[in-house]
């Protein structure tokens, strides 16, 4: 079973009130179809560039790949959370992780660098979403790099992405997928907070975070917004009858994600 990275960062994660109120009110995005559109144009342009998460088909053929994972998340998420980093960015930095191991060339049956490299990937997930400059020798130094190191490693990682530092989560899709899918008012923000801990536990499941973040942000909200437990007609009725009927959902991946995310959160939610 995979670890769960969500619960490992919650436990060590410091955070002011200021901070807490824009993970619960900002990070989680707009409740507005010109918002979602605007993310889904972006999921379009990391496809386009060639990025999407392709971690889980490589690991069938490169298992040493998971252990590399695994190592660049633990790091992600010990060091994240001293330094007061918010969810999002380490979500981020985790798909900055699987996205270059999606397309780095393998020519050794090993890789050397998951730390430095996830020092990298999260060092530029906070330039991306935190409110204040990283001290880069303090972040050095707690991660036991070299300041050199992680600048280098920074500028490796972008190049090999072609320049390309967008970046969606599941998270920025949770406001509007409650907004539509949560019909109990009392309910929305317990299903605001629990959609983002279950998108949380899924950075140790890479074929979940192999998804287009819409998917797993529609199951998760699903599952945090009803107290009962949804059948498959339940899921795609509450889809086609509430998302515009121009965007592509795929209802198979959807049940299947629902289904995954029931299976392994069960414990967190008041669901039955």
């Amino acid at each position: 079973m995979e670890e769960d990275w969500g619960d490992i960062f919650n436990g060590i994660q410091e955070i002011d009130s200021d901070q807490e109120m824009e993970e619960a009110e900002v990070d989680i995005g707009e409740d507005t179809e010109d918002f979602v559109n605007k993310m889904l144009k972006k999921v379009e342009k990391i496809a386009t560039a060639g990025l999407n998460n392709r971690v889980s088909s490589r690991i069938i053929l490169h298992g040493w790949l998971l252990q590399a994972r695994n190592t660049a998340i633990d790091n992600i998420v010990r060091t994240g959370g001293p330094f007061m980093f918010r969810k999002i960015t380490v979500y981020s930095a985790v798909i900055y992780v699987d996205r270059f191991l999606s397309i780095m060339t393998i020519e050794n049956e090993r890789f050397l660098v998951a730390k430095l490299l996830s020092t990298a990937c999260l060092h530029l997930a906070a330039d991306k979403w935190e409110n204040f400059q990283v001290d880069l020798p303090e972040f050095a130094q707690f991660t036991n790099s070299f300041t050199r190191s992680i600048i280098n490693m920074k500028n490796y990682v972008v190049n090999e992405f072609g320049g390309t530092k967008t970046c969606v989560t599941p998270i920025s899709f949770t406001k509007y997928f409650v907004s539509r899918f949560c019909r109990d008012d009392s309910r929305k923000e317990y299903a605001k907070i629990k959609t983002v801990e279950v998108i949380m536990s899924t950075l140790g499941d890479v074929r979940l975070m192999s998804l287009k973040p819409f998917i797993l942000a529609a199951a998760a909200t699903l599952l945090a917004s009803n107290p009962k437990i949804l059948t498959k007609t339940q899921i795609e009725h509450d889809i086609n009858n509430v998302l515009p009927p121009n965007w592509i959902i795929p209802l198979d991946e959807v049940c299947s994600c629902y289904d995954r995310l029931l299976e392994t959160n069960m414990h967190r939610l008041d669901i039955s």
